[in-house]
């Protein structure tokens, strides 16, 4: 089993209670270890640190998550999620919990739970802005700050699969599919399914519910209305887009790697739980009916 001796601690720098947490953890476990401290701003002043990481931490919610993934995938680091937010979908260890129950992870008793991520470009440009972007959790091509519904065409390897008119158009990885694409109304995916999903945002088409690509897929949307529109990647990541322009979408071939100390059957009870969904075992209820 691996032992984690150089950790990185991604903490909300804006939440209370981060920071101190990110400080007690760091002290209590400092012994044969090497800890660095960054906030989800800063993280990309730790280039050097990151290159001998062996495990990174994230304390907050999932978007304190995702910044500390975009930092740990390219370097196939895991991630373990400590949850300070309110739902904390890709957290392991809620923050109340933390100066115990971390050790156990640092000593190399969980499993590596693989997520898998999409890329995405946006083509014929010649800038920065045209090298491709990774997500784990989805790609967003949506009408920028006017107030006007955008036309977004999309192409699935080749044919054409729709014209949508409305917000725009989300594309959600599994792990995206608790996210964005489960507040539009869309289905939830196993979390290590390789497969995509691809959701209308308040189109004028509203019976039609998106559809879900397999991994090989490629996916083209392009922005046909005459008004900026606006690639969001991950919720953090922006870029402008202009009338014709193209953003092409696939599986990436990288993926996250999170600690996890469950099973993998043990996310639907998790999932069904932070919904609010489940209102007692099975078990109760059969107690109850007799």
């Amino acid at each position: 089993m691996p032992r984690y001796e150089k950790i990185g601690i991604v903490h909300h720098g804006l939440l209370a209670g981060a920071g101190e947490l990110a400080n007690d953890l760091a002290g209590k476990y400092a012994d044969g270890r090497s800890w660095w401290l960054a906030t989800q701003d800063t993280l990309e002043e730790r280039g050097d640190d990151l290159k001998s990481t062996d495990l990174i931490i994230t304390i907050g919610g999932d978007g304190t998550i995702l910044r500390g993934v975009h930092a740990a995938a390219p370097l196939d680091i895991p991630v373990l999620g400590v949850n300070m937010g309110r739902v904390g979908f890709m957290s392991d260890i809620e923050a109340s919990n933390a100066l115990d129950d971390v050790s156990w992870y640092l000593d190399g008793n969980a499993r590596v739970e693989r997520r898998y991520m999409l890329s995405a470009a946006i083509g014929a440009r010649s800038d920065t802005d045209s090298q491709p972007v990774l997500a784990l959790n989805d790609i967003t091509v949506a009408r920028g700050a006017v107030l006007r519904v955008i036309e977004v065409s999309t192409v699935v390897d080749g044919v054409h699969l729709a014209t949508y008119r409305g917000d725009g158009v989300v594309v959600a990885t599994a792990t995206g599919s608790t996210g964005y694409s489960l507040a539009l109304g869309g289905p939830v995916m196993d979390p290590q399914s390789r497969d995509f999903l691809v959701k209308p945002i308040a189109t004028h088409m509203s019976q039609f519910g998106g559809v879900i690509l397999r991994e090989s897929s490629k996916l083209e949307l392009t922005v046909l209305t005459d008004h900026e529109a606006t690639l969001s990647v991950d919720g953090f990541v922006d870029r402008p887009l202009a009338a014709g322009e193209t953003v092409t979408v696939s599986q990436a071939g990288n993926f996250a790697s999170f600690l996890r100390r469950k099973p993998p059957a043990d996310f639907w009870g998790d999932l069904s739980r932070r919904l609010g969904l489940r209102k007692g075992s099975l078990k109760t209820s059969r107690r109850r009916q007799h």
